[in-house]
């Protein structure tokens, strides 16, 4: 789910097996035979760009020391090698360091490659259209829920997520969805890694309540939820198929929980995203 008031791609490639059961089986990716060569001056620099996060945005010279366990000499070579490349960008008033436009553009590449959010753009926007409110579309990758593509809301006051943001796969509406249609013992080593936190008073923390919840989910086709990742904010999301008939993401629309909505409204809503959910689908191959 997104962020209240905050503004705060990829291909995913998983090794998944398929049962005859149609469930996701998340298995761990299996090592190449051949030898890795590692390159200790390339290790180095992915040190220093993988410091950057959503979070710490920008950092000092001091900063990625500590983080990497440089010492101080190799990391200024290091950084201004990255800088000269634009891998990195140095700002001249803080003195500190930023990720770099050469990164925007590689991951440009990337995402311009991604086809579920291709596929999934048009009805993202006619769904922004047809409610008014902010649209997310979110995936699982590395039992982390990743958000990929978004659509901002007309209203003065909005709720969105940086796309390329990772959560803990169980947090929000999307989250929900997407674990609602995972191999219950799947879901269960997730929550064992990542146990279920209290983001809000109405956060559900108890592990049975939340597979009782998940089940509910898997049934209804949607999931519905107010106040539970963030006070103030609630939302509505279902899930995305392909042509294998396994759920490949979650669509959904999040909106401030205190505008007055009649039940009427909150229907059109959820029959909206359903839509939105199942032509996606549809178009992606899955036959219902």
């Amino acid at each position: 789910m997104g962020e209240l008031l905050v503004k705060d791609p990829v291909d995913i490639f998983r090794f998944l097996d398929y049962g005859e059961t149609g469930v996701r089986d998340v298995k761990p990716a299996v090592k190449p035979k051949s030898t890795i060569y590692r390159i200790k001056a390339l290790d180095r620099a992915l040190d220093i760009l993988d410091c950057f996060t959503f979070e710490n945005r920008e950092m000092t010279l001091t900063d990625i020391v500590r983080r990497t366990g440089l010492n101080k000499t190799t990391a200024k070579r290091m950084l201004s090698n990255l800088t000269a490349r634009g891998f990195l960008r140095r700002d001249s008033d803080s003195k500190g360091y930023q990720l770099g436009l050469r990164l925007f553009e590689l991951g440009g590449i990337v995402f311009s490659s991604f086809s579920l959010r291709e596929s999934a753009s048009s009805y993202m926007s006619e769904l922004q259209q047809r409610t008014g409110e902010t649209v997310l579309l979110a995936t699982e990758m590395e039992d982390h829920l990743v958000y990929i593509d978004k659509r901002e809301s007309r209203g003065v006051i909005r709720v969105s997520s940086d796309i390329g943001l990772r959560r803990q796969l169980h947090y929000g509406v999307l989250g929900m969805v997407l674990m609602a249609f995972l191999p219950p013992g799947t879901v269960r080593n997730i929550l064992q890694k990542y146990p279920l936190e209290s983001y809000t008073a109405r956060s559900i923390t108890d592990q049975d309540v939340f597979m009782r919840r998940l089940h509910e989910i898997r049934k209804q086709g949607y999931a519905l939820e107010k106040e539970e990742a963030i006070e103030g904010v609630m939302g509505v999301a279902a899930p995305i198929r392909d042509y294998s008939r396994l759920v490949i993401a979650a669509l959904g629309v999040v909106f401030p929980a205190y505008q007055n909505r009649r039940d009427k409204q909150l229907r059109g809503i959820v029959d909206a995203v359903r839509e939105a959910g199942d032509t996606l689908s549809a178009s992606l191959g899955y036959l219902i």
